[in-house]
């Protein structure tokens, strides 16, 4: 898990180091000429993936720290969330990768 917390830390500074130099951190992605249905699924993927990435932050934080610590009653109370959480995020993160410049490479171009 301490691995798992340091290659996500740094896919973490990396993914937004890389955002702020292209100066695209805000701006959403473009869709040019796809159909309706391909939007919404990107979508539909995304917006919870965006949310749950942001909620996870603090909350591994937490259990990490809680398990450095070895409290493991509240490390268990909040890791059964975490870990599912953590890998739904780690997930639909491939798959929008791969819905942005494989599957529809024109939409990761903006």
């Amino acid at each position: 898990m301490s691995m798992a917390l340091v290659v996500s830390t740094l896919f973490l500074i990396g993914y937004v180091t890389h955002k702020v130099m292209r100066g695209d951190i805000i701006t959403q992605t473009a869709f040019p000429n796809l159909p309706g249905w391909i939007r919404w699924m990107y979508r539909i993927i995304l917006f919870p993936h965006l949310i749950l990435a942001m909620g996870m932050v603090p909350m591994i934080i937490i259990v990490f720290l809680r398990a450095y610590r070895r409290d493991w009653p509240r490390h268990r109370r909040l890791a059964v969330w975490t870990l599912p959480i953590w890998i739904y995020v780690s997930v639909t993160g491939v798959i929008i990768y791969w819905m942005l410049y494989h599957l529809f490479p024109i939409m990761g171009r903006s």
